[in-house]
């Protein structure tokens, strides 16, 4: 999913299409659903996972406070 995240923005920046970049941008979005909705079922099957996503948020705000 977000590898598809990545193509469809990839595509958007490169098209001078105002109308296909508006769909691709839209489809993208959708595939950040996607991932929003993998994650959810991760984080209620693995609490572990749980645990490291917050150790990786309170990772990067140390690093944003250097």
């Amino acid at each position: 999913e977000l590898d598809a995240v990545s193509l469809y923005e990839q595509l958007a920046a490169n098209t001078k299409n105002n109308k296909i970049r508006n769909v691709l941008l839209d489809i993208a979005k959708e595939e950040k659903t996607h991932v929003g909705e993998f994650l959810a079922l991760l984080l209620e099957l693995d609490k572990e996972q749980e645990k490291e996503l917050e150790e990786g948020k309170e990772e990067v705000e140390e690093v944003k406070s250097k």
